[in-house]
């Protein structure tokens, strides 16, 4: 029987790069003997609306997701590491990396889509990420998809959703909730 025993596993700052095949063998990896264990950082989050949301026409607006408690909705919500709070993504000095996210947005209005639109917003700032609103089912019923890998390379770095409203009629959007089918969502994770 092989066994591993380390600390933390990381990856080279020079040379190659360590690459395992199918010719590691071994048993099993398990924790250190004396204290601790060996954790895989790997953030990952899923969360949802629990409430509508109205954006004002002619504003620019984070979405909110208030459902972020991870095994929430019967396990729909995902919130490893709990880096998903306020609206956003923030990344750790540990948990820095690029990051694929995916957001579906479920939006209604008494108006005709005009110029709307919805990005990830990267720090506050900079935008990202953009996509505009396809028809969907309904009278002036709306979809936004968006997704995309974000470098997130610092401590404090974070990703939020946000619309840029400018519907037709001075229209407010509807961000839609819907406990039975969470047709408005935002997650992410690690890729590398």
């Amino acid at each position: 029987m092989s066994k591993i025993f380390v600390d933390t596993i990381e990856e080279k700052t020079s040379g190659n790069k360590i690459i395992l095949n199918n010719n590691l063998k071994v048993d099993s990896i398990e924790p250190k003997t004396n204290s601790g264990s060996i954790t895989i950082n790997n953030p990952c989050f899923h969360v949802t609306k629990n409430a509508d949301q109205s954006i004002a026409d002619a504003t620019v607006q984070v979405v909110t997701f208030e459902s972020t408690t991870d095994g929430a909705e019967n396990g729909v919500i995902i919130n490893k590491g709990g880096l998903f709070a306020n609206n956003k993504f923030t990344v750790t000095a540990a948990t820095t990396g690029i990051y694929y996210f995916y957001t579906c947005l479920f939006t209604q209005s008494a108006g005709v889509l005009s110029d709307s639109y919805v990005y990830f917003r990267k720090n506050g700032t900079t935008q990202m990420q953009t996509q505009i609103g396809s028809f969907s089912f309904g009278s002036y019923t709306y979809n936004f998809q968006v997704y995309g890998n974000i470098n997130l390379a610092n401590a404090g770095d974070y990703v939020e959703v946000v619309i840029d409203c400018d519907q037709a009629s001075s229209q407010a959007l509807s961000v839609n909730y819907n406990a039975n089918y969470y047709r408005t969502e935002f997650g992410g994770y690690k890729v590398r």
